[in-house]
């Protein structure tokens, strides 16, 4: 997987390597989103999310081992006037995101796009970026499920959200 390191600045290579070693991680690859930084360890099945924004600078691992599901998912909305003439339809995508289901149905979403942040022109590159990940992560948080299910005897897996039709903003999972 290709490393992209755009808006990154020299130093937080820096803080990158000392939340390395303060996890215990290896990173095998890194991707740089606007001000959110995520870093794959593979040989501990361990991600590591890092929101370089101002002085938040707040970190967290999401152990792979623990999510029952990965999927990509999508918001949709209204466009904005000055952004009716570049979507052609009623309905534009305001939000695309990595969607982590734990076990425990605790649900955490990694934006990759945002309508709000991001420029239009990005969407693509992000979406592939997002559906790249999302089948490396569902692999590695997989091979977990598939360890427990067959000591268990069952299979693991999770039902589809029903989502309205009717409603003006729409999700799916790709």
């Amino acid at each position: 997987m290709k490393n992209i390191n755009v808006r990154f600045a020299n130093g937080k290579y820096v803080r990158l390597s000392e939340l390395e070693s303060k996890f215990d991680l290896s990173f095998s690859s890194y991707l740089v989103l606007g001000n959110q930084l995520i870093a794959l360890d593979g040989t501990k099945d361990r991600l590591l999310v890092w929101n370089t924004k101002g002085a938040l600078n707040q970190s967290y691992v999401i152990e792979l081992s623990k999510v029952a599901a990965v999927s990509v998912e999508k918001s949709y909305g209204s466009p904005r006037p000055e952004e009716s003439y570049v979507s052609g339809s009623e309905d534009f995508v305001k939000m695309i995101g990595l969607q982590f289901e734990y076990r425990s149905n605790e649900v955490i979403v990694l934006p990759f796009y945002d309508c709000d942040i991001d420029e239009i022109r990005e969407l693509p590159r992000l979406e592939r970026s997002a559906k790249d990940w999302q089948l490396i992560l569902s692999k590695l948080a997989g091979s977990q499920a598939n360890k427990t299910g067959k000591e268990k005897g069952r299979l693991l897996y999770r039902p589809e959200k029903a989502t309205g039709s009717n409603s003006r903003q729409k999700n799916e999972k790709v």
